[in-house]
């Protein structure tokens, strides 16, 4: 990986606008990335961001998220490509973005680490209809995740019929939207139970949860912990850490 992980490798790719360009190794470290990587998330230079993971840039579920997407990377040896997810910046705002990742293999056939890249979905140079067909909707979803939405609402932004929509959402997530939302919550969720401020029971009614009942059941489905558990378990790495 001498090569990728010299300035070099990154400068090939300055000349292209909001391309975000990353290398890790197999231990999800990012050993390089382009300078525009390292603005996105408020460093002035690259080597200030070298050695950094995802759990350094983002909260722990996102993480986990991009480490999944990661390891699958090492264990195949394929590329995952046309990843379309919500990628936040350093102020914590959050853009779709397409993310593509690509196994670097050595001559021996073992795999080293990956590459990736991220283009925010409107710049993109990916034809992606599906996507151009429903992106109103999806900026609508981004804005009232917490409001109780349907797909009759999102369809209508996007100007197609339900079925229309379904099928283009389905197409791009692999999800429904139904389930995209309750992730998005459960998601964002994490986020304000760290934070503290707020009882169990103000953050579920906060994100759109019928009650606090529905919440944890929710949140243990997709965590496999209930919500109490997770702040315990989060402030118990927080000390070990210190």
């Amino acid at each position: 990986m001498n090569y990728i992980t010299s300035p070099y490798f990154s400068h090939l790719f300055d000349g292209i606008n909001d391309l975000l360009l990353f290398v890790k190794d197999t231990q999800s470290t990012l050993m390089n990335c382009n300078q525009q990587f390292a603005e996105h998330f408020g460093f002035d230079n690259v080597d200030i961001i070298k050695g950094k993971t995802d759990f350094d840039l983002f909260n722990h579920e996102l993480a986990v998220q991009y480490r999944k997407d990661d390891a699958e990377v090492f264990v195949t040896s394929k590329s995952k490509l046309n990843i379309i997810e919500l990628f936040p910046n350093h102020m914590g705002e959050e853009q779709w973005f397409i993310c593509n990742k690509v196994p670097i293999i050595d001559a021996g056939g073992k795999v080293q680490g990956l590459c990736g890249a991220l283009q925010e979905l409107e710049d993109s140079s990916v034809n992606l209809r599906p996507f151009n067909d429903i992106s109103k909707a999806l900026n609508y979803l981004k804005d009232n995740y917490t409001k109780k939405i349907c797909n009759e609402d999102m369809a209508k932004v996007a100007g197609l019929s339900v079925r229309q929509f379904e099928k283009r959402f389905k197409r791009i997530f692999n999800t429904s939207a139904h389930q995209y939302i309750l992730n998005l919550r459960i998601l964002k969720s994490c986020d304000l139970l760290i934070a503290g401020g707020l009882s169990i029971s103000e953050t579920a009614h906060r994100l759109g949860f019928y009650d606090q009942s529905a919440f944890t059941s929710h949140f243990k489905k997709h965590l496999g912990i209930t919500p109490m558990n997770y702040i315990k378990q989060h402030s118990i790495n927080r000390h070990a850490s210190e």
